[in-house]
């Protein structure tokens, strides 16, 4: 099993017809691949993270490539794991502004490079709690 985390620029702010309707796509094809996961949006930008097994996961994130609602995709950190973070979400969502961003800003400045897996533990332990209050 892995975890992918990717962050992209929304062609458009995002409104809440075009959250709802990615949130049902992914919640359905979600639940039929074992994929767990969560959405961030705001402040112009997107990330997301997906947790499953490898080549679902993958394919998955492919297809999200393909997506016109938005554009410069990265992946900032992909690892394998065995236990999910978000277990209990096909896909949960986060409207954040720029400054829940700020929160990823060492691993994308660093995705060139190894980043320690502390960190990215440390930034989707938060994304977590604040699943687990809303």
């Amino acid at each position: 099993m892995i975890r992918l985390l990717y962050c992209s620029k929304a062609k458009h702010e995002p409104n809440q017809e075009t959250v709802d309707a990615i949130l049902l796509a992914s919640r359905k094809n979600n639940k039929t691949l074992g994929i767990t996961g969560v959405l961030i949006h705001g402040g112009g930008m997107y990330m997301q993270v997906l947790e499953g097994h490898e080549h679902a996961v993958i394919r998955t994130y492919v297809k999200i490539l393909e997506d016109k609602r938005h554009t410069d995709s990265r992946i900032i950190y992909i690892t394998p794991v065995k236990d999910r973070l978000f277990n209990n979400w096909t896909m949960g969502v986060i409207e954040g502004d720029p400054l829940t961003f700020e929160d990823v800003a060492e691993l994308r400045a660093n995705r060139m490079e190894s980043v320690h897996s502390d960190a990215f533990t440390r930034v989707m332990r938060k994304f977590s709690t604040i699943l687990t209050h809303t």
